[in-house]
């Protein structure tokens, strides 16, 4: 599949027209121009029709990181989620915005957030939940010992991103729960 991307449009010098991001089943395509995001769907649909996989239409979207788009009659809001994460950009400042590299760098006018999706943290949410409904009537060490890894693996998966607001919602409303649990 990655070749067969980097055939249809390699490198021009320093830049990259297209990239492919894969982890195990799930990928991301990645590109300023919408045309080829659209023939690389195509190419890789065919790819993939040999043994007999599909591009699942409902976990696929085209969508922009900073603006909404129009796509299909739809608009689609901008950001996507990849592997429990939201990456999305959004519009700043000249005194925060990123910056180009190299020895020309320039103002882009955005900076490029990546926070926990709002279905991870749901889900973290969830099983939180199922853990201290399964202790109800156990001792609070017991609930403690379950919980704590569980907080601390999922804390630890997103610690190296823009998770404050997350952990600081997540925080209140475990809080909440263990709370409800003492009654």
């Amino acid at each position: 599949m990655e070749r067969i991307v980097k055939e249809m449009y390699p490198n021009k010098g320093t830049t990259t027209q297209v990239n492919l991001i894969r982890y195990a089943d799930d990928f991301v395509v990645i590109s300023k121009d919408l045309e080829i995001i659209e023939q690389c769907k195509t190419a890789i649909s065919e790819w993939l029709k040999p043994v007999g996989l599909k591009i699942k239409p409902e976990k696929t979207r085209i969508c922009h990181t900073l603006n909404p788009i129009e796509y299909e009659g739809k608009t689609e809001e901008p950001g996507f989620d990849f592997l429990g994460f939201n990456i999305r950009q959004y519009p700043i400042g000249k005194y925060q915005s990123g910056k180009t590299g190299g020895a020309a760098s320039r103002l882009i006018g955005h900076k490029t957030h990546i926070k926990p999706s709002n279905k991870a943290v749901k889900a973290h949410t969830e099983v939180i939940k199922g853990v201290i409904r399964k202790h109800k009537t156990a001792p609070q060490s017991a609930l403690i010992s379950r919980l704590n890894p569980i907080i601390r693996g999922w804390s630890n998966y997103y610690s190296g991103v823009v998770s404050t607001e997350a952990f600081n919602k997540l925080d209140h409303i475990v809080w909440e729960m263990l709370r409800a649990w003492t009654v």
